[in-house]
């Protein structure tokens, strides 16, 4: 059986709908969020055992963080979260943690107990090793299959096939297969370069008049901020039905990829403030490769990284962004946004455009480009 007619669709147009999950059969009769299709809420009389059971792996670093945020006011879900070591300082409200290792393959049949989505942002090449995206991917694809989890949200990278020469962009590549073989029905969400990082290099240079970029000023590619990839993540956890199921979502920017010589002057425009742009040419970071191999992993896979946005292949095609998510950001709200956050601008300059997000009807939210507003497409738990 493959894996979309796993993940059965269940449509009651005459009587009052509901979603099995383990068994249990729930009322979805109350007004629920238009993203989500898991049921129950505190009105129902059902308590967070009702509750859709997701579980996020990732969950301690900087993306996966905001995933819990997003996940935890959704009142359909409760929230695992997993780490090694317990839950960290400053966690989450409303987020349960376990234990679990991606190299341990029975603690990782321990946390899937009882889960119906997981969502994956877990990586290990930033730490310096690769490990966690090759092994770790397959130990945890391999328990969700185990576990029987209804839906699979697996954060990938835009043109992963076409970078066999950047490691963890192949990893991902890798992964994605597994999850296909494996008969997991799945979401892969696909993620451009980030706008920002937990150390964020483009603010501080801007903070000393300056904008460092790689290669060239001309060649465009992809950005998301991970604010908003962290939404879309949680969205698609969330999502009603099937027509989702088995999707792979680029995401992006609503006018395109964009230049460094673009993306310094929308910042210089929002700031008021002209920088220095400082480009590392591409010719130096070929010559670099070779020796940055013998003594840096990490350096060898971001220098191949960088060479790969020259090929023109790193651009986001946001079509299924907009069925699935909603609008795609323009540059200038997002970078205006990401301004506010790092103080380089009033807090009240970057609200209009999350404001104009949260006012959007859910039939542009979820339809859009579609001119009618979605139907409740309700999914079961696999079964054995």
């Amino acid at each position: 059986m493959v894996a979309a007619q796993r993940a059965t669709r269940i449509i009651r147009p005459s009587k009052r709908p509901s979603i099995a999950i383990h068994n249990r059969e729930f009322d979805m009769t109350q007004s629920q969020t238009p993203s989500s299709f898991a049921a129950g809420n505190a009105s129902d009389g059902l308590n967070a055992e009702a509750k859709l059971k997701v579980l996020v792996v990732g969950a301690t670093g900087f993306l996966g963080a905001k995933i819990l945020r997003n996940l935890a006011i959704d009142e359909n879900a409760a929230v695992l979260a997993m780490s090694r070591k317990g839950a960290p300082s400053g966690e989450v409200t409303g987020v349960e943690w376990v234990r679990g290792d991606m190299m341990d393959p029975a603690s990782l049949d321990r946390a899937l107990q009882g889960v119906d989505v997981v969502v994956s942002s877990a990586n290990s090449y930033m730490k310096g090793s690769l490990e966690t995206d090759f092994q770790g991917n397959k130990n945890l694809i391999e328990a969700a299959a185990r576990a029987k989890v209804s839906r699979f949200v697996f954060l990938s990278i835009v043109g992963c096939e076409a970078a066999s020469k950047v490691p963890h962009f192949h990893a991902k590549k890798m992964a994605e297969d597994l999850i296909k073989k494996s008969g997991i029905p799945y979401v892969f969400v696909r993620a451009p370069s980030f706008l920002d990082q937990s150390t964020d290099y483009i603010a501080k240079a801007v903070k000393g008049g300056k904008f460092q970029g790689m290669g060239d000023k001309i060649t465009r590619w992809s950005y998301v901020l991970t604010d908003d990839l962290a939404s879309y993540l949680a969205k698609a956890a969330t999502y009603y039905g099937t027509e989702i199921v088995n999707q792979t979502i680029d995401v992006g920017w609503n006018d395109g990829p964009k230049s460094q010589q673009e993306l310094a002057d929308t910042i210089s425009d929002i700031l008021n403030k002209r920088l220095k742009i400082q480009i590392i040419p591409w010719w130096m970071l070929q010559v670099a490769a070779r020796p940055v191999k013998l003594f840096s992993e990490l350096g060898c896979d971001l220098i191949q990284m960088f060479l790969f946005f020259r090929t023109g292949l790193y651009v986001s095609n946001i079509s299924k962004h907009e069925r699935f998510f909603g609008p795609a950001p323009t540059s200038h709200d997002v970078i205006t946004r990401w301004a506010r956050d790092q103080q380089f601008i009033p807090q009240d300059l970057g609200m209009a455009f999350q404001q104009r997000r949260d006012d959007a009807p859910a039939s542009e939210t979820m339809a859009r480009g579609s001119g009618v507003a979605p139907r409740r497409r309700l999914i079961k738990r696999r079964s054995a």
